[in-house]
Order: C-alpha cells, then sequence, then structure tokens
C-alpha cells in the first residue's frame, strides 16, 4: 500500500448531516449543472398542469357544442312539425283564410 491517502469509511449519515458528501462527490462543481436540471423539472411539471387544464377546458367546450347541437335538433323538430301545410292551413282559419281546392288557372292574353 502507498503512503498517501488513506480511505477513510465513514457513517453514510453522519456525511449527509455535516455536509462531508456533497463536498467529496463534486455536487458542488455541478451545482450549475443540477440547478439546470431542476429548472427542465419544473417547466416539465408546470407544463404537465398546462396541458391537463388545456384537456379539461377543450372536453368542457366539446360538451357544450353536443348541447347546443341538441337544442338545434329539437327546435328543428318542432319547426318541421309547426310548417307542415295542414298545421298551417288549421292555424289561419280564424283569419277567414282556408285552402284552395282547386288549381290556379292562367288565363293567356294575346297580343294584338
Amino acid at each position: 500500500m502507498s503512503k498517501g491517502k488513506k480511505i477513510k469509511i465513514s457513517n453514510p449519515i453522519k456525511g449527509v448531516v455535516s455536509g462531508e458528501l456533497l463536498f467529496k462527490t463534486g455536487v458542488v462543481q455541478n451545482l450549475p449543472f443540477l440547478l439546470y436540471v431542476t429548472l427542465l423539472m419544473i417547466l416539465y411539471i408546470a407544463y404537465g398542469y398546462y396541458v391537463d387544464a388545456t384537456v379539461h377546458e377543450y372536453s368542457g367546450e366539446d360538451k357544450k357544442s353536443e348541447q347546443i347541437y341538441s337544442e338545434l335538433q329539437s327546435l328543428m323538430e318542432v319547426y318541421d312539425q309547426e310548417s307542415l301545410q295542414s298545421k298551417i292551413a288549421t292555424d289561419v282559419e280564424p283569419f277567414g283564410l282556408y285552402e284552395s281546392k282547386y288549381p290556379p288557372k292562367v288565363i293567356w292574353r294575346e297580343e294584338k
């Protein structure tokens, strides 16, 4: 064995509490990189929340559009029922209007 450095095995808990672990393993030298990675992780988590909120908002808009489409179909059905010829004929009877039983005749006029 060389007489240079002695390898000392210490208690890992003692090393964490005293701060020796940070200096011996090179954490301090790599601090800018670790801060960069931490920033990336925070941005990634924030982006996840943003995507979740956007998907939730899109889902709500999709439900609203389905509801509006359903209302449109209901109103179209009511319109179709109200615009039937027989329904209109019965609705205008009180005003003295009636449906003609004979088709209109064309009167041709000869030019001189």
